[in-house]
């Protein structure tokens, strides 16, 4: 059985529009909280050096969020990330939002794997084994 990570966060009255209800982008901001907060507690980071030219990170290939309730201004949402998938070189992540026991949204994001020179030119990468080891309890069967 997959571990489910669990964090939380405050809608800031910023991620709020005119009907005073969080914002549906501010969802893809959470969703990337989410996952870094994951990554730290796997002694990782969305970025972290990667030889000597350059660095390792997490560029988005695809998102998504479904919309079941409304959140507002200082209401926590319990943040809950399994990984859907672990590829070779990319990772699914899965997220569930609730708020006080109501399901508010769902969503998912893809991030590919990718050594970042310092020209900035991309080149998606096998997954460290490291990390590939540490994501693994996080793993839902598929």
């Amino acid at each position: 059985m997959a571990e489910v990570f669990q964090t939380t966060r405050r809608v800031e009255f910023r991620e709020t529009d005119a009907a005073g209800i969080a914002h549906f982008s501010a969802f893809l901001c959470y969703m990337e909280q989410a996952e870094h907060d994951l990554l730290r507690t796997l002694d990782w980071s969305v970025m972290i050096p990667h030889g000597e030219t350059g660095y390792l990170s997490w560029p988005r290939v695809h998102v998504e969020c479904d919309f079941q309730g409304t959140v507002q201004f200082e209401d926590i949402l319990d943040i809950s990330v399994v990984i859907s998938r672990l590829g070779g070189r990319s990772v699914t992540y899965s997220f569930q939002f609730t708020c006080r026991g109501r399901q508010i949204a769902s969503g998912k994001t893809i991030a590919v794997c990718c050594h970042v020179r310092t020209d900035r030119s991309l080149e998606s990468i096998d997954i460290p084994e490291p990390l590939r080891t540490r994501f693994e309890r996080y793993v839902v069967s598929e």
